[in-house]
């Protein structure tokens, strides 16, 4: 191999290793919208399947799910699961967690994440129906281990729109929102997300982003790349 190649292969490797820690350390959306209204996620998102088999395999990008997760289309008369309007992603389709006294509403990120956003919604929290202010203690809670275990690292309080507007469609109960977000807090790294019991089956999620904690192996590589480049350039002055 002659220098010239030699020095492409390096700087491509270069390239590769900051795109590799780059993508790892940007933000990371749940991509909801193209589930089958109702479907349960479970391992869907890591590159499992959902319980609607139309849905096929889904993309591996590492959130899993309380078997009471499920994706929520808008629109849905029979139950209040898809009465929802205004959400801020836009993808028309939202997170919910049906009511179980034995499962606890949780999202795991098992590689890490060093922050969180997400909006919610809470049933009946509009000027039709009035606040819900048995809700006011609920809270989002952060784990360094997944399923809620470990150590507790950060906690979110989730309550009620204080003017709430009025649903537009007749029969909706998830018209305004909020933002919940770890912010600049430093937390370390979590893994998991849990809900207090009272928001399951009267709270839908949109737009849940986490930051992820950067890959060690992209680290090392990057590191790997720039000692190699500066070798290369170092013995190449020398020989001329």
């Amino acid at each position: 191999m002659n220098h010239r190649t030699h020095t492409a292969s390096l700087a491509l490797g270069l390239a590769l290793a900051l795109a590799v820690a780059q993508a790892q350390a940007s933000t990371l959306t749940l991509p909801l919208g193209n589930l089958k209204s109702g479907a349960s996620i479970d391992n869907y998102f890591v590159g499992g399947n959902d319980s609607a088999p139309s849905d096929g395999t889904g993309p591996n990008l590492g959130f899993t799910f309380s078997s009471n997760a499920t994706a929520q289309k808008p629109g849905t008369t029979s139950t209040s699961d898809g009465r929802f309007e205004n959400e801020p992603s836009t993808q028309g389709e939202v997170l919910y967690f049906s009511t179980s006294g034995s499962i606890t509403s949780t999202i795991n990120f098992a590689s890490g994440f060093s922050g969180l956003t997400f909006d919610y919604s809470i049933s009946g929290n509009n000027s039709n129906l009035g606040s819900n202010p048995a809700y006011t203690s609920a809270t989002a809670d952060l784990w360094s281990g997944t399923n809620g275990s470990g150590t507790l690292l950060d906690v979110l309080a989730l309550t009620p729109v204080s003017t709430p507007t009025a649903c537009a469609t007749h029969g909706d109960v998830y018209c305004n929102w909020s933002l919940a977000s770890t912010g600049s807090t430093n937390f370390g790294t979590a893994e998991s997300v849990t809900f207090s019991a009272n928001t399951s089956g009267a709270t839908e999620f949109d737009d849940v982003q986490v930051s992820p904690v950067p890959l060690p192996a992209a680290a090392w590589l990057m590191v790997s790349g720039l000692a190699g480049l500066g070798g290369m350039i170092r013995r190449r002055r020398t020989a001329a």
